[in-house]
């Protein structure tokens, strides 16, 4: 049996392979896309999402998107019209939006994530090279994540750097 926590003997060879292929942020889908499973399983999301900054342009590109359709993996956002995205600069730490009214305040494309039936949002800063490089965000219901989903998903970011860097 595995901890809700941990990772599986299968999911670290995933993570493995995909840090092997992974040299750069020209292929950021691989790794990104196993963090996206182990995620998905560890925590539960309806949507996870990675997005790179360009502090110079004040803009934040998607690197990969578990719902291409809707949210593309060239998806730009400007970091201005983006609250969550302005706090996570500002303190450099993880967001937790619990509701949709929160999700109002935080997120110019609110309706957009209530079309995918999400009403809450956790943002989780991705450092690298001593600088913060984007973020990696987990959508699902209203209240679903917690502290503790907190905790774990910054470890992911951690792994997440390589698809950033």
């Amino acid at each position: 049996m595995i901890a809700p926590f941990s990772l599986s003997a299968l999911e670290i060879d995933i993570l493995r392979a995909a840090l092997s292929h992974t040299t750069s942020a020209e292929e950021p889908g691989l790794l990104l896309g196993a963090l996206d499973g182990i995620a998905q399983r560890a925590v539960g999301h309806r949507l996870f999402t990675a997005l790179r900054y360009d502090l110079a342009a004040g803009t934040a590109h998607r690197l990969y998107s578990s719902a291409p359709d809707r949210y593309p993996a060239s998806g730009t956002k400007l970091i201005s019209a983006a609250p969550a995205m302005q706090k996570m600069l500002a303190t450099g730490k993880p967001l937790l939006t619990p509701d949709a009214d929160a999700v109002r305040i935080n997120f110019p494309d609110a309706d957009a994530i209530f079309a995918l039936n999400c009403q809450s949002v956790l943002n989780i800063p991705v450092y690298g090279r001593g600088r913060l490089l984007g973020q990696i965000n987990l959508l699902h219901a209203a209240n679903h994540y917690t502290p503790a989903h907190t905790d774990f998903c910054a470890g992911l970011a951690v792994i997440a750097a390589t698809a950033f860097l």
